[in-house]
């Protein structure tokens, strides 16, 4: 890995993180907004989105595919803030201690997520070239479907090793015990606890020809609900069904094809933050500028509070 000084990095996550509270960002819709209509989003959250949007354009795929082997960012600024937020999570994650029912989240790439509550600390589509570093801190994992960009082999096998539940539709966990009824293999509905978490799945589709394939998360903290959904897509809004309440937190894809207005006045959670944003590994089809800003323009009018989280930051 190249070398970064400790000022570098710290200018790495000012320039980049800490915009989930300012708000912002969408996912895979073609167009742009009418003209005619005003735009919600602010002009700090436009000059974040032109930023990020220069950087990740300079890392092409074979770039970033490069970076997997050998963890060289080579002075590209996105792979900096990608090796930045993965350290920075790690040490917050650690450091951070939770009182309540409201866990502690943060953005670590894509649609992965580090949640760490009074009892446990888990994962959600966990990807990073380092990922298996945060195995022997997690009590389980969730992966919302077989898609590279949403779980990596090694973490999964770590996990699997150490006898730590992993839930996925795909893959099964045999290193737990009783794993038939404690995690694993999952297609779905069904209700496990797991510490002081409840969570509840559901199948939604990744598109409109990937019916069914992704794993919807309701996840329950006491008084607090998360619902992460992973890859939506066209269609699968009617499927996005949350038996357990009104999410206070739903960590949202707004790309592959779904009516974004529509999703979100149907799950009305009182919190959104948008995800997976400019996956590197992707030759086309990441989420740009122009398509966060449409789908900031598109959620607004039915949630007062609509976000993005950017890699690194702590979204709650």
């Amino acid at each position: 890995m190249n070398a970064m000084d400790t000022t570098t990095r710290r200018d790495v996550i000012r320039g980049g993180f800490c915009m989930a509270a300012a708000s912002a960002l969408g996912g895979c819709i073609t167009g742009k907004p009418a003209e005619a209509e005003q735009s919600l989003v602010t002009a700090e959250e436009d000059a974040v989105l032109d930023l990020w949007q220069g950087e990740t354009d300079l890392a092409e795929a074979n770039v970033y595919v490069q970076y997997l082997k050998d963890g060289q960012t080579r002075g590209y600024a996105s792979l900096e803030k990608l090796e930045a937020a993965f350290e920075k999570v790690l040490r917050e994650a650690q450091e951070t201690t939770v009182t309540g029912d409201r866990p502690a989240v943060w953005s670590v790439y894509n649609m992965g997520y580090i949640v760490k509550t009074r009892e446990a600390m888990f994962s959600i589509d966990l990807v990073h070239r380092r990922a298996v570093e945060f195995a022997p801190l997690l009590d389980f994992a969730l992966i919302t479907h077989n898609h590279a960009d949403h779980w990596r082999h090694d973490f999964y096998s770590s996990m699997n090793m150490a006898g730590k539940t992993v839930i996925s539709n795909f893959l099964d966990n045999y290193g737990v015990r009783g794993w038939r009824k404690n995690g694993g293999y999952i297609r779905g509905v069904k209700e496990f606890r797991l510490k002081d978490v409840e969570v509840r799945t559901s199948l939604i589709d990744h598109n409109d020809y990937l019916i069914d394939y992704t794993t919807a998360f309701e996840i329950k903290i006491g008084d607090f609900r998360l619902y992460h959904t992973g890859d939506s897509g066209k269609g699968t809004e009617p499927k996005l069904v949350h038996a357990w309440g009104r999410p206070d937190l739903w960590l949202f894809f707004p790309g592959c094809g779904i009516d974004v207005a529509k999703a979100v006045s149907r799950v009305n959670a009182k919190r959104v933050v948008f995800g997976h944003l400019w996956e590197l590994g992707h030759v086309s089809g990441r989420l740009k500028a122009p398509l966060v800003r449409r789908a900031l323009n598109k959620a607004r009018p039915h949630c007062s509070d609509v976000s993005f989280a950017l890699w690194g930051d702590r979204v709650c």
